[in-house]
């Protein structure tokens, strides 16, 4: 047993693998948000245990954390943990592409938030769902409207998740850390493999909003010491990396003015591993006063027009399943999926991890603090990654709108007035052949899959049947 020094905190050796047990069974039968759908993919998903002991990060004596993201850390107090973690992996060994997703499973909502996509299983990867932070397991109170208070996993499934010990979110970074260890090629040998036999060549971290402000916080303080992921995939990423020794999410969010937020920071680029930042409209203002250049190593994309929630899947069956509260719909949210600008992303960042070329760069959205982003006649954002929806627009879209922090994220479009649009387009042939123009473009850029052609095609076409 660890030898307590005081509440939390253990005088015991950090560990540097998280031991693995499991899988594991019993409770309501499946791990906490996980898919119901992986076997039509032929996918297997199991659940394991993991322990350790973790270490937090604080700022080293006379060192002080800024926004250049060129943070000096040093080892703080150490604590054990018990925490949990899904693994969706192909059923046929012969199906694995090589590459383990580690992902850094999102709280905003109180509870675990993340799932495997539809592409990364048609396309053969292993994907680790980490319950890295303490809300997962403690859940926390109402933070604010359309944000209810959460229990946590050991009380939503005690048969399943009794044993859980989540010692804060300063052991976040380490944890994540010891989980992605148990993933790697050099795994220790004995005991549980979670991957079921698969060797990985490349394992990648990822995470999108809150998760992106702890990987890029994570990669300020604790990559280029640990070195166990061969790239990072941050998806709607706020600018912002949570300061150490343990900011809290209010406070990361929070308004300082001049455009800085209490967590704005660039993500320190030391080039050792490709860091690719992809992100909607809704993160750009708050991107501006930390924006930073291309490099060797690092990339930054922003989709202009789109939403912060614009590349996730419809949660609603599995949090149905799960008992907990389900996102209600809101009128006129943006429209626009680019899914498939996220799915191009990850194989762009696969094949730079694997010694290929760099992703291609793309101009930012056109924004300053002083006057806002800028729209052009068509009541759309310039600049940034250019979508169909915006080259062949039918509606004015937007990365905000008016509403508590939840309605903000779903961003907004408001369809043309039958006026207005007949004014543009005569016909929906007229339409679709700029709607096809712009899946061409973007198919050139190399932002669009083959696998995601048609879809992307057929989704035009949809749009056309809608409007005239």
């Amino acid at each position: 047993m660890p030898v307590k020094a005081e509440a939390g905190v253990t005088t015991e050796p950090r560990t540097t693998t998280a031991t693995v047990s499991g899988p594991v069974t019993g409770g309501k039968g499946w791990p906490f948000g996980s898919p119901a759908d992986a076997a039509r993919y032929g996918y297997v998903i199991e659940e394991f245990l993991l322990d350790g002991v973790a270490q937090s990060y604080e700022p080293a004596p006379d060192t002080a954390v800024g926004r250049d993201g060129r943070w000096t850390v040093q080892a703080g107090s150490r604590s054990a943990y018990r925490t949990r973690m899904y693994v969706a992996r192909p059923a046929d060994p012969a199906r694995f592409n090589g590459v383990v997703i580690a992902y850094w499973l999102n709280v905003t909502a109180g509870f675990d938030l993340g799932a495997p996509s539809a592409h990364e299983m048609r396309e053969g990867y292993a994907w680790a769902g980490i319950t890295t932070q303490a809300v997962a397991v403690n859940g926390q109170p109402s933070l604010a409207p359309g944000f209810p208070a959460t229990p946590g996993l050991p009380r939503i499934d005690p048969g399943r998740y009794a044993t859980l010990h989540h010692p804060g979110d300063a052991y976040s970074y380490d944890i994540f850390t010891q989980a992605a260890r148990a993933l790697s090629a050099d795994r220790p040998a004995a005991g549980t493999d979670p991957l079921g036999g698969l060797t990985p060549r490349l394992v990648i971290a990822c995470g999108a909003s809150q998760s992106a402000a702890r990987l890029g916080a994570y990669l300020n303080m604790a990559d280029d010491a640990e070195r166990c992921f061969d790239g990072y995939l941050l998806t709607v990423h706020w600018g912002l990396c949570v300061y150490p020794p343990d900011q809290s999410m209010l406070t990361t969010f929070a308004p300082l003015g001049d455009g800085y937020h209490g967590g704005s920071s660039a993500i320190n680029d030391r080039g050792r591993v490709p860091v690719l930042v992809v992100n909607s409209e809704s993160e750009a203002l708050h991107n501006v006063p930390v924006r930073q250049p291309d490099t060797s190593t690092f990339r930054f994309w922003e989709i202009a027009g789109t939403a912060h929630t614009g590349d996730s899947p419809d949660f609603t069956p599995v949090l149905e399943r799960d008992g907990l509260p389900v996102f209600p719909p809101a009128p006129d949210a943006n429209a626009i999926d680019w899914r498939w600008v996220r799915n191009a992303a990850l194989e762009h960042l696969v094949r730079w991890c694997d010694g290929g070329t760099p992703p291609p760069s793309f101009p930012l959205i056109d924004a300053s603090l002083d006057a806002g982003i800028h729209r052009d006649e068509t009541g759309n954002a310039t600049g940034g990654i250019r979508v169909p929806e915006l080259e062949a627009p039918v509606a004015t879209h937007s990365g905000s709108r008016p509403g508590n922090p939840l309605a903000a994220l779903i961003g907004q479009s408001v369809p043309y007035p039958p006026a207005r649009l007949a004014a543009r387009y005569p016909d929906a042939d007229a339409y679709l052949r700029d709607w096809d123009a712009a899946v061409d473009r973007a198919r050139d850029q190399e932002l669009l899959l083959d696998t995601d052609l048609e879809e992307l095609r057929q989704r035009g076409r949809e749009v056309a049947a809608g409007r005239w």
